[in-house]
Order: structure tokens, then sequence, then C-alpha cells
């Protein structure tokens, strides 16, 4: 039976997942309406980067159905969630090239969509030696625990990229903020307080063990798609 380590680790993941699915769908709901195309993509990120616990949310189930976890052998927690890791790297970048250097986005696309295509060959052909796992002391009490192996060849792409991210969305996006004024000035200041907030907290929930601080990290990680939304809409 789960004791409050993993009943925590196991509701917040589940949130991340659900409330990413509802903001995603409803992100895409509003571009619909106001013919915002960004605002697609920013809801699919949104999709993508809540479906990233998809590997804890399933354990969680399993645990809740059966009091035992979900079998690990093959890596197949780590392989449920950073499946759409790739995906949503390329969809998010998509936006900062889009919206800082579009007359030369698709070079700069074209790097990225490489170096994800590489990632995810790596970490399929090898998860157990990609993921850093930590077994439940007592099968169904907590959560399988994990975090990236840096120091292999996935990690440190997923490296690169998530420093693409910070750089071009987070940086890019406060030095376009600092040289404009009036509305840009916030829209830019938003766009990039929501990448860095995701970059922060998706660092962090690699290096957060089970506990309390899950739930200030993974409402954090949330957090920064409704910057990154108002920053769209304002």
């Amino acid at each position: 039976m789960l004791i409050l380590e993993g009943w925590i680790d196991g509701i917040t993941a589940s949130g991340v997942v659900i409330f990413g699915l509802i903001f995603g769908l409803f992100f895409l709901f509003k571009s619909q309406k106001s013919g915002a195309r960004i605002l697609t993509f920013l809801g699919l990120v949104n999709i993508l980067a809540g479906l990233m616990y998809l590997g804890v949310f399933t354990d969680f189930l399993v645990v809740l159905a059966t009091e035992n976890n979900l079998d690990n052998t093959t890596g197949l927690v780590g392989i449920l969630s950073y499946i759409w890791f790739a995906p949503a790297m390329i969809i998010a970048l998509y936006i900062g090239a889009e919206l800082l250097v579009p007359k030369k986005k698709w070079y700069l696309m074209f790097i990225i969509f490489i170096l994800s295509v590489i990632f995810e060959v790596f970490f399929i052909l090898d998860p157990m030696g990609t993921f850093n796992f930590v077994d439940p002391e007592f099968p169904g009490e907590t959560l399988i625990d994990y975090n990236v192996n840096m120091f292999t060849p996935a990690g440190i792409i997923m490296a690169i990229l998530l420093l693409a991210v910070l750089v071009i969305l987070g940086f890019g996006f406060l030095i376009k903020s600092i040289k404009s004024g009036g509305v840009l000035r916030k829209r830019f200041f938003l766009l990039s307080m929501g990448s860095i907030c995701f970059c922060i907290f998706g660092l962090m929930e690699g290096l957060t063990a089970p506990g309390l601080m899950v739930i200030f990290v993974r409402i954090g990680y949330l957090t920064s798609f409704w910057l990154m939304y108002y920053g769209l809409k304002t």
C-alpha cells in the first residue's frame, strides 16, 4: 500500500498529465477561435510536456490497481515519459525560431530535428543505461523514481536541447523584451519567464527526491505554460 511519499508523487504526476492535456486542449481551442496559429503549437507543447510524466502516472495507476509497481525490467517507466521529450523540444524551439529568427528558422530547425532523432534512437535502444532508476524498497509503497544519466549520449543531447530552449526562448525573448516597448515588452518578458521556468523546474524534477518539494516543482512546471500562453495572447 502506498505511503505518503508515494501518494504525493502519484497525485502530482497525475495532475501534470491531466492538466497538461486540459491546458493544451484549451490553448488549441483558443487558437481556433482567435486564428493565432502559434497558440496551436503551444497547445501541442503543453500536451507533450504533460505526457512526460506518463511513466510515473502509469506506475501510480498500476500500484492503485495491483498494489505492485509497474514492471520496469525494460525501463518502461522512462520510455513512457521521455518518448515525448524530443517532439516537445522541436515544437517549443519552432515557436522561438518563428518569433525571433523567422527568415532563418529552417536552418535552426534542421539541426534541432537531427539532434532530436538521435536522442530518440539512443534512449530507446538503451533505456536502462540512459536512466538511473531507484526501485521502491518495498514494492507498492512508493513509485519508481528515476532521472536521466547526463553522461550518456542521450543525456548529453537532452542537455543540449534544454540549453537551446534556455538560450533561444529564455534569454532570446528576454533580450527582445529589453529592446522593445509597450505591449511587445510585456509579451516577450512573459515568454522569457515561461521558458526559463520550464527549464528550471524541468531540471529540478530530475534533482528533487519524491516528497513535499515535488508539489512545488510540478506546479512551477505547469505555471511556465500559462506564462507563455499570456505572452502569446497579450
